[in-house]
């Protein structure tokens, strides 16, 4: 159970330093490696929230 609480908390953490960069970076790597993290954290917070649902 804690390995999901973990997963989410981290998948929340990624979401918010991703959309950070996406709508504040000026180039556009730095904008493709924000909406890459918050692919990241999608999929990270679907399989520990699937799994553990407070």
């Amino acid at each position: 159970m804690a390995k999901y609480k973990w997963c989410a908390l981290i998948g929340t953490i990624i979401m918010g330093i991703g959309s950070f960069m996406a709508c504040l970076a000026t180039t556009s790597s730095m904008i493709n490696i924000g909406n890459i993290l918050l692919v990241i954290s999608i999929i990270s917070m679907t399989y520990a929230y699937s799994k553990w649902q407070p």
